[in-house]
């Protein structure tokens, strides 16, 4: 049996994003608190459709996941690094009567100040400071018919890309987007699927 091959994270956003997931997990992740959400988690990429939403709250009164849109003047100087577009999508439902739309917003506000404050670039590994920092209520029908409310938190920050990290610590994802950005413009307008498991095909549905 052929041994299983090594696979070097190094020039992607995966360990920044694990860095800015431990950093949040310590102010926001908790049980049974009406402030707090059982799980912050790396996240595939955007939101679709509710379902998608529904699948990641299950068994669950709120979650936070972490996903890396795209990454911007890469550069390759005293390691690599880039301007990274981050979203954290916080998805909350009714808990023990406190409506979920409070509970979404309120965790949203904690959620920007965590990021932008004094210690956040060092605590998360960041080359600088969070940059334009917007909070978005993705409310629609389709999530309020499920129960769910949902607010993204949207900044930009540079982070090195060179730093390795161990792929059998991370949550495992069937399927990777990624939007390739050379000199400010996207290389595609599709993000390009990579596939994790070897013979997994693009039409399979679990993602």
């Amino acid at each position: 049996m052929s041994e299983r091959p090594a696979f070097v994270t190094l020039g992607s956003t995966v360990s920044a994003a694990e860095n800015i997931v431990n950093w949040l997990k310590a102010e926001l992740e908790g049980e049974k608190q009406p402030d707090r959400v059982e799980k912050v988690e790396r996240h595939i990429g955007q939101f679709n459709t509710p379902e998608q939403v529904k699948s990641y709250m299950s068994g669950r009164g709120g979650s936070i996941r972490i996903a890396a849109l795209r990454v911007r003047n890469i550069q390759n100087r005293r390691g690599m690094t880039g301007l990274v577009t981050w979203a954290a999508y916080i998805m909350m439902a009714d808990f023990w009567g406190y409506p979920r739309d409070a509970r979404c917003e309120v965790i949203a506000g904690r959620l920007a100040r965590r990021i932008s404050c004094r210690e956040a670039a060092a605590g998360m590994k960041a080359e600088r400071m969070a940059e334009n920092i917007a909070a978005e209520n993705l409310w629609s029908g389709g999530l309020d018919n499920l129960g769910i409310t949902m607010w993204a938190v949207t900044w930009e920050q540079e982070f090195r890309l060179d730093d390795e990290i161990d792929l059998s610590t991370l949550p495992e994802f069937l399927r990777l987007g990624a939007t390739i950005v050379v000199n400010g413009q996207p290389v595609s307008d599709e993000p390009q699927i990579i596939n994790v498991r070897e013979g997994q095909t693009d039409d399979k549905e679990n993602d």
